[in-house]
Formats: structure tokens, sequence, C-alpha cells
């Protein structure tokens, strides 16, 4: 009758738990702050092209800390903080990009571009593959 024998499946085991847990916690860190860099560049890129005039909105880009919800884990990038004003950065943003009706305190009518569509696009693919790197680098650490 044959026999089966394995040497090193336990050390195998605890790598694979050890990438487990890691997923969790340091690598999905590692690549969404990595895709994060990445698009917080890009809205700073399409808010100088488009923008140049808000130049504190520029400054404030910035990503929000990792959320883990469920099974998943996010981040969000956007203006962050207020202007001398005490306007939302955040609020300007959307405004820019959405745009104005005019209203009954004078304020004129302000058409939207859609640039946060337009940043996000452009960072996409360059967004994915700064993850992967990110991911990819972390399990050749555990190897």
């Amino acid at each position: 009758m044959p026999n089966l024998s394995t040497d090193g499946i336990e050390d195998l085991e605890r790598k694979l738990q050890e990438i487990g847990q890691g997923l969790r916690g340091e690598a999905v860190a590692r690549a969404l702050k990595a895709g994060g860099e990445v698009l917080v560049r890009s809205w700073q890129n399409e808010i100088e092209a488009k923008h140049p005039g808000t130049g504190t909105m520029k400054g404030a880009v910035a990503m929000t800390e990792i959320r883990y919800d469920g099974d998943g884990a996010s981040i969000e990038v956007y203006p962050m903080g207020t202007d001398s004003h005490r306007i939302t950065n955040a609020q300007k943003a959307y405004i820019l990009h959405y745009g104005r009706n005019p209203n009954r305190r004078g304020k004129k009518a302000i058409k939207g571009d859609k640039f946060v569509s337009s940043a996000e696009r452009a960072a996409k693919g360059e967004a994915l593959a700064a993850m992967q790197a990110a991911f990819d680098e972390y399990i050749a650490g555990k190897e």
C-alpha cells in the first residue's frame, strides 16, 4: 500500500497563515496607500489644470485613514479642511464638479466640469499598478 510522507508542510501552513493575516492588515494598508497616493496626485493635477485659482483646495487633497468593514477595506481621497472663509474644500470641489445654479443670495451660476471624474479616470491604471506592486512587494517579503 502506498504511503505519503511530507516534510515541511507545517512551515508551509504557517507561511500561508501569516500571508492570510497580512492580507487583512499590512498588505491591504500598503496597497491602499500606494493607490491613494496616485489618486491624490491626479486630483492635484486636475485642480491645477482646470481650477488654477484654488490653491488651498489643491493643497488640501489627501486620503483618509483606512476603514475596515466586513471583509473589505477602503480609503477616500478628497480635499479636506476649510478655507479662510470657513467653507469646506470638499464643498468647493463638489460645486466645481457638478456646478451651481444662481440663488437668491446673489451667488452666480457655475458650470460644473466633472474634474473629479477626470482625475479618477486618469489615475485608474496607475493606481491599480501601484497597488499591485505594493501587494507583490509584501508577498515577496514573506517568501
